[in-house]
């Protein structure tokens, strides 16, 4: 099971505080610790470490680089997002994992800047298989077969898709959360559009290995990946 991705969410405006705040804790795993006052910054920042830091440049003054710097001496790995308003200038190192968005910008980038970072993590990143001989590399965005050779490239879309069914191989996944999940919640897609990418889908497995299916189990859209018996 994916363990909890720990947040700081510093964002000086309420209502744009809360509502990031309420759609990043329950779009997935995520423990979001928020952050309006700038004077708790630094001690916060000193006493605890976070994966994933979502910052406003607007909230700073000249002190972005050294509050970056401790966020990685906490931990060198964290990924950090910040986001500003048109034409705003402002330095920033280009060490490390970092993330631009300029205002105003769609939750769903914010979303999707989320998602790019969970699925190049170790445990989502490395090869698993499918089957004894069937290869699955998100890295690279390929399967493949080892007794025959064959390699299908996935879409970003694709191998989003399937690192979420290899994740819940074991559950029944449903539509509705493929469409929060892969798409997010401020994405108008149909059905239709699912459907397109989950026949794509299983068209490449199938051509891998006829016994390695995507299956539809009934007309409420439940969805889950097996091999065939």
């Amino acid at each position: 099971m994916k363990k909890d991705v720990s947040i700081l969410l510093y964002e000086k405006e309420k209502i744009l505080n809360s509502i990031l705040q309420y759609q990043i804790s329950n779009y997935d795993k995520y423990d979001v610790f928020v952050l309006e006052n700038h004077e708790n910054l630094h001690e916060i920042l000193l006493n605890r470490s976070f994966d994933i830091c979502i910052l406003n440049l607007n909230n700073f003054s000249n002190d972005i680089k050294h509050y970056i710097n401790i966020l990685r001496s906490k931990n060198e790995q964290v990924n950090i997002i910040v986001y500003h308003d048109p034409f705003f200038q402002k330095k920033i190192d280009n060490k490390g994992k970092l993330f631009l968005l300029e205002k105003p910008f769609k939750l769903i980038t914010l979303l999707n800047y989320l998602d790019d970072i969970n699925n190049s993590e170790t445990l989502n990143n490395s090869n698993k298989f499918l089957m004894d001989h069937i290869i699955f590399s998100p890295s690279k965005k390929i399967i493949s077969n080892l007794e025959t050779s064959l390699t299908e490239h996935l879409t970003e879309k694709e191998n989003n898709l399937l690192i979420y069914f290899y994740n819940k191989k074991n559950e029944e996944i449903l539509k509705k959360d493929l469409l929060t999940k892969i798409w997010g919640f401020s994405e108008k897609i149909n059905t239709h559009t699912l459907e397109t990418h989950i026949y794509r889908l299983k068209q490449k497995l199938n051509k891998i290995d006829k016994n390695l299916s995507l299956s539809l189990k009934n007309k409420n859209g439940i969805y889950y990946l097996k091999k065939k018996e």
